[in-house]
């Protein structure tokens, strides 16, 4: 069984400090959402009624996202919750009440991943983003891109196939993989890990997300992030060939994926000059990436093994559309339904 969400009245020990502006931060996220749906979503988690209480799902998926937004380890969120009363606040947890510990957040993420829950969970908050006329789906287009990130655990190396193991060597993270990617200068930079493959619109809001092994190409997720009603596609080279184009127009999507050249057929002119024109609005892509690394800290995998990961930058990707709606909410309200069509 598990505690309701709903705030008790000891939550704060003075008025005054419920007013104090440092604890408005996250009012727009409170905001932007009806935050019950989601709820609805986790019911099967604990379903048991019997027993000793849990926390209230809202409060360990909101506690998650702080976690992602502020770059927190369980341990250091589990500090913050402590004695950080915007973190209190954002999560209805009161003063004189336990809080959840590091091993509660980590079983909570398990569950995540054990009911397939982070696609679903992203979808209803796209939803009502949409609802609310924020994500703009009429005439949008579709930016499709991937990016490498190091395995929490890369280990010593493999010799003849197998993994190298000594007492005090890290354990390599066996469904990673190597991405080889050349750089701009024609380097080849190698990294062990994952790679998180996203589908964004002109404002930078996710759509589709997946994470692959390292190893794996960007295009075989081309259909992965495909929407159905996007308005035209835009990619890189990697995404170039002619089964892709015939899917596009298939659906009646517009290509917008740039060209590459091949041996005995170098890239003409034409292309060159097209790819330089679709380079501009593609590049947009790269937004939820540069949040990702630069802004939550997530240039390394926290977690070992594919289902755990592809969980945990799915709440990345929650994370920062929640943040950019916020941000859209706080900057010029709710947009009038009845003045955008």
């Amino acid at each position: 069984m598990r505690k309701t969400f709903q705030t008790q009245p000891e939550l704060f020990v003075a008025r005054a400090e419920l007013d104090h502006p440092s604890l408005h931060g996250l009012d727009g996220a409170e905001a932007v959402l009806d935050w019950d749906r989601l709820e609805k979503l986790m019911d099967g988690i604990y379903g048991a009624k019997t027993g000793r209480p849990s926390y209230p799902l809202l409060t360990l998926l909101r506690s998650l996202l702080l976690g992602v937004w502020y770059g927190l380890s369980d341990a250091q969120l589990g500090a913050c919750l402590a004695r950080d009363l915007l973190f209190r606040r954002f999560c209805h947890l009161e003063l004189s009440g336990s809080i959840p510990d590091p091993t509660t957040l980590g079983r909570f993420r398990t569950k995540l991943v054990e009911h397939d829950l982070w696609e679903i969970l992203l979808g209803e908050v796209n939803r009502q983003l949409e609802n609310k006329n924020i994500i703009m789906t009429e005439g949008r287009i579709n930016i499709i891109d991937a990016t490498p990130v190091e395995a929490a655990q890369s280990g010593p190396g493999k010799s003849k196939g197998k993994d190298k193991r000594s007492k005090g060597q890290p354990t390599k993270d066996r469904e990673a993989g190597w991405h080889v990617k050349a750089d701009s200068r024609g380097n080849l930079k190698s990294t062990y890990g994952y790679s998180v493959h996203t589908g964004v619109d002109e404002d930078g809001f996710i759509h589709r997300q997946t994470v692959t092994a390292g190893n794996v190409h960007d295009s075989t997720e081309h259909d992965t992030l495909l929407l159905g009603d996007e308005r035209a596609l835009y990619a890189d080279a990697a995404y170039s060939s002619e089964k892709n184009r015939r899917k596009l127009r298939k659906f009646g999507i517009r290509d917008r994926v740039q060209r590459k050249g091949y041996r005995g057929h170098p890239i003409s002119e034409a292309d060159i000059a097209r790819n330089a024109e679709i380079a501009v609005t593609r590049s947009g892509g790269e937004r939820p990436f540069a949040t990702y690394k630069r802004v939550y800290g997530l240039a390394r995998t926290r977690f070992m093994g594919l289902r755990k990961n592809l969980t945990f930058y799915g709440l990345a990707a929650m994370a920062s559309n929640i943040k950019k709606a916020a941000k859209f909410l706080m900057l010029y309200g709710l947009p009038d339904p009845a003045a955008t069509g």
